[in-house]
């Protein structure tokens, strides 16, 4: 890892184990191995569309269900980014053993694919070359089809899904509803009709609990954006301070994957290249998106806008700093590291694991924001008022919840996904008039005589 001089990091570089029809048979002893002996495991996927976005952010959580359940049947999964992280010390500070899967995947069904999609998957060094050619093949849920039976041999990723359900460990997603749904129905069974059922399953199925980083930033932490790239380079100039500053961090270590090494890329998340020397972009800043995108001419910096976010609230931003950085300053790149790590479901679920790892600890080190004692701002009271009300009712409810140690600060936090544009969020705890799907109830019953879980 190097950091620049404001404390930003400014390169980490992941090993990530690109898997694909080709490598399977030989990744799959240390695959299962990673996932079974796993603390926590993250995960991430890259789609081929969502469908319309307008339908996803009704006001009814009912109604963004139904446009899920559609997107999830039409569209596929083109790559799930699997990153396990193992505890191997938990004081005085955590130490982590991490390797990290980009598996790619082509559904056996017609799919569609929605052309932004396409172009910004493109932009990021997506390969859909090599994906058509070379993905792993999965046969989406139907309502007919008999899964683990007759399949076990040709359908990977779904003995893949069974294990990681059967690992016994917490569960890492970001913004990870879309995810989650995805995974049910490309992997696991036909979505349910409705969302209570959905969400009784999930229960059921994720029996460690999931945790949602983007939930933990909204509603523990409160960063000023969320978006996963902010996120993680926020956790990074963090980790940093703590470093420098001689107080508790995280400590990471990286398996070397000695058996199947040739298929290992290193690649180098988020270098910056220095200030931009533009004005910032604030759209991009705070939701890191811009309709414009590379025909915006302010800056899409992500460190920028952490400095300008961490500034001590300037009426207007100064678009001369950071200029003084020298060229002889920015971070230069080996010939054989892969500056690509953007948006890579690998690199991407490394980035989630990385978000909650470090939100833990930070929240150990201030157990009053863990415990919902701090203060609310003054500008937003009564909107966390109805926040902490509802998180302090939630840490009750998952007492119980198996969690490491070194997640137990996030406790408040399991089970809980984001809905976007509302004051509270999805818990995932079935109802007492609510009974788990019949298809799920099937599948257990199978992932329980293969797997003995």
């Amino acid at each position: 890892m190097t950091s620049g001089e404001d404390g930003v990091l400014r390169s980490v570089v992941v090993p990530v184990v690109e898997v694909t029809a080709s490598n399977m048979h030989d990744v799959w002893p240390s695959l299962v191995h990673s996932v079974k002996y796993s603390s926590f495991i993250a995960l991430d996927l890259e789609l081929s569309g969502l469908g319309d976005r307008r339908h996803l952010s009704r006001k009814s959580v009912d109604d963004r269900y139904t446009a899920i359940v559609d997107a999830a049947k039409t569209r596929s999964v083109l790559a799930l980014g699997v990153s396990c992280w193992r505890v191997t010390q938990d004081e005085p500070e955590p130490q982590y053993y991490i390797q990290t899967y980009n598996i790619l995947a082509l559904s056996r069904e017609n799919f569609t694919v929605e052309p932004d999609a396409l172009q910004f998957l493109v932009e990021h060094g997506f390969d859909f070359n090599k994906q058509y050619k070379d993905g792993i093949q999965y046969t989406p849920s139907t309502e007919d089809m008999i899964i683990f039976k007759e399949k076990r041999a040709t359908e990977p990723l779904r003995d893949l899904f069974a294990l990681i359900l059967t690992a016994k460990c917490p569960v890492i997603t970001h913004n990870g509803l879309i995810d989650l749904a995805f995974l049910y129905q490309s992997f696991y069974a036909p979505l349910p009709a409705n969302m209570s059922i959905f969400v009784a399953d999930l229960q059921d199925m994720f029996s460690s609990g999931i945790l949602d980083t983007k939930c933990l930033a909204e509603y523990l932490i409160r960063e000023h954006a969320t978006y996963l790239e902010y996120l993680f380079r926020k956790c990074a100039k963090r980790m940093e301070e703590a470093t420098k500053g001689g107080k508790p961090k995280i400590n990471l270590s990286f398996s070397e994957h000695k058996a199947i090494n040739k298929y290992v890329s290193q690649i180098s998340c988020f270098a910056s290249a220095g200030s931009s020397g533009k004005e910032l972009c604030e759209n991009f800043a705070n939701h890191g998106y811009c309709k414009a995108g590379k025909k915006c001419s302010k800056s899409h910096d992500v460190n920028e806008a952490i400095n300008s976010h961490d500034a001590p609230k300037p009426k207007k931003r100064k678009t001369e700093s950071n200029k003084s950085e020298s060229k002889s300053n920015r971070n230069e790149k080996s010939t054989d590291v892969i500056d690509t790590g953007c948006h890579r479901a690998g690199v991407d679920a490394f980035m989630t694991g990385f978000i909650a790892a470090n939100y833990a600890m930070h929240l150990k080190v201030h157990p009053k924001k863990a415990n919902g004692e701090e203060e609310n701002r003054s500008s937003k009271k009564s909107y966390h008022a109805t926040r902490d009300t509802h998180m302090s009712v939630t840490l009750e409810e998952n007492r119980d919840i198996p969690l490491p140690l070194v997640l137990d600060p996030c406790r408040r936090a399991v089970n809980c996904l984001t809905l976007s544009g509302k004051n509270i969020p999805l818990k995932v705890m079935k109802s007492a008039f609510v009974k788990p799907s019949a298809a799920h109830m099937r599948q257990q019953q199978e992932i329980n005589r293969k797997y003995g879980k």
